[in-house]
């Protein structure tokens, strides 16, 4: 299973965030009252940003998560103003808002994104609320036999000092190892980050009788799908939604950053609308995909871009034509030799084992410029590799030209 670099990233930083906590958790007592009480209240700061974020980016999901832990937080902080008493929040508010919180957040996990005030989205938020109505009314009814079910011990432990019940433990323990294990499976970022909501949001509860730790690690929540919402948006801007490789808008922020010495190639996939007429649009997605995992392990300190349609870009930053073309007829040759195989339809499942497949190959063409006296700026030098990509295709197909 190839972990990416993005996955580690996003680990890395929400260990940095958790430990970030624990640190100012031990800072509390050098503060000023009123530093405390911003960082008591700091939670529904960084929920309303991430709310309005959510909302601004057309995030649904984060939207639903950060609206279940501010309403959550609102009802454990003023359970008393809602006439429920200490025994009553303890014995059932408590413990449901315990199993609430990982299972609605495993729910949400699963949901694709239909809109936020689409009829999907309104629909789920308003399920959220129904929930919540009706834990009150459990919680006002106080009905003993609830009361029994919510606390009852499997085992004896040694967590005298939490309230927490033992089937919320047990649920926020399988619900971490669903996620991780959906994380390291599925190489999911969205997982990652809701390993570390988990993780933020059961040291809050498990914690409550303590406001402020409470109040941190349920920021540290917010703050991590708030990063989450900024890591869609920059993947959605710059990033190719098909290929996964940056995008004609990343391609333009790079070719501003060029010094005096670099090479541009334009690539092409050889036949590739003859390619697509024949085994359909599906079967032409999956093979850009299968061209762009190779062009962007391009060596000599290329970067491979999506270009458009069958087209991609790499740019080598310093170099000159003749350092980049041994890397680019290997490339080219990797491409040729990476073969993918097309499923058979039902039709033809009657068929032998051997017919049931087929291999596809593909060629690209690939057109070189350099940084010249003849062109000296980046648009130049792109029309310069694609008159290079022109002469390739003259040639017969699948060379480099320069």
């Amino acid at each position: 299973m190839k972990i990416t670099f993005k996955t580690i990233f996003s680990a890395i930083t929400y260990i940095f965030i958790l430990l970030g906590c624990y640190f100012l958790i031990k800072k509390i007592p050098s503060f000023t009252p009123p530093v405390i009480l911003v960082i008591k209240y700091s939670s529904y700061v960084i929920f309303g940003l991430g709310i309005t974020l959510s909302i601004r980016f057309n995030r649904g999901r984060v939207f639903l998560i950060i609206l279940l832990l501010t309403l959550s937080q609102l009802f454990l902080d003023h359970y008393s103003e809602l006439s429920i008493n200490i025994t009553t929040y303890s014995q059932v508010l408590y413990p449901v808002m315990c199993l609430l919180i990982p299972l609605n957040i495993v729910t949400i996990s699963h949901l694709k994104e239909r809109g936020l005030f689409s009829l999907w989205g309104k629909i789920r938020i308003t399920l959220i609320a129904i929930q919540l109505f009706v834990i009150y009314k459990i919680t006002v009814s106080n009905n003993s036999s609830i009361q029994k079910v919510l606390n009852y011990k499997f085992i004896n432990l040694p967590l005298e000092k939490t309230i927490m019940n033992q089937t919320a433990l047990l649920i926020f323990f399988l619900t971490l190892i669903f996620f991780i294990i959906k994380a390291y499976v599925k190489n999911s970022v969205f997982e990652v980050r809701l390993v570390g909501v988990i993780i933020s949001v059961f040291t809050a509860l498990f914690f409550i009788n303590d406001k402020i730790s409470f109040s941190i690690f349920l920021s540290a929540a917010g703050l991590m799908l708030i990063i989450s919402i900024i890591e869609d948006s920059y993947s959605m801007a710059y990033l190719d939604e098909l290929t996964g490789i940056p995008s004609r808008r990343a391609l333009r922020e790079n070719l501003m950053k060029l010094g005096n010495k670099y090479v541009i190639a334009m690539i092409d996939i050889d036949f590739f609308k003859k390619f697509n007429d024949k085994y359909g649009h599906d079967v032409g997605d999956d093979v850009l995909k299968l061209v762009a995992s190779n062009l962007v392990q391009v060596t000599g300190g290329g970067k491979a871009f999506r270009y458009g349609g069958e087209e991609f870009t790499i740019l080598f930053p310093g170099k000159s034509i003749n350092d980049v073309i041994p890397h680019l007829e290997n490339l080219r040759e990797q491409v040729s030799k990476s073969g993918y195989t097309r499923k058979s339809s039902k039709a033809q499942s009657s068929k032998s084992k051997s017919q049931n497949s087929s291999q596809l190959f593909v060629t690209i063409s690939i057109g070189v410029c350099e940084k010249n006296s003849t062109y000296k700026y980046p648009s130049d030098v792109i029309k310069g590799a694609d008159k290079a990509l022109y002469r390739a295709k003259k040639k017969g197909r699948n060379c480099v030209s320069k």
